[in-house]
């Protein structure tokens, strides 16, 4: 199943991403590669997930939403159109 990405950039370039990936195995990869950062469920950091947890949260609703370590907004959703 075909995923859409959005990840949010406050760095200050504003080079906000939206994309596709063919599943959500590789759109995971990017988040959770080995040396990346936790990842919350709200943007204060105070409820932190792991690959898992955001994969269970996808599979309920075929779309999740978290945050990175430095806030940034991340939103995964199953591709409407396939």
């Amino acid at each position: 199943m075909r995923v859409i990405v959005y990840a949010e950039d406050l760095s200050g370039r504003r080079d906000h991403g939206h994309y596709s990936k063919p599943d959500l195995a590789s759109a995971m990869d990017i988040f959770f590669a080995p040396g990346v950062g936790g990842h919350t469920l709200d943007r204060d950091g105070e409820d932190t997930l792991d690959r898992a947890e955001v994969e269970a949260l996808f599979a309920q609703e075929r779309r999740v939403t978290f945050y990175n370590a430095d806030g940034e907004r991340v939103v995964i959703s199953a591709d409407p159109t396939t």
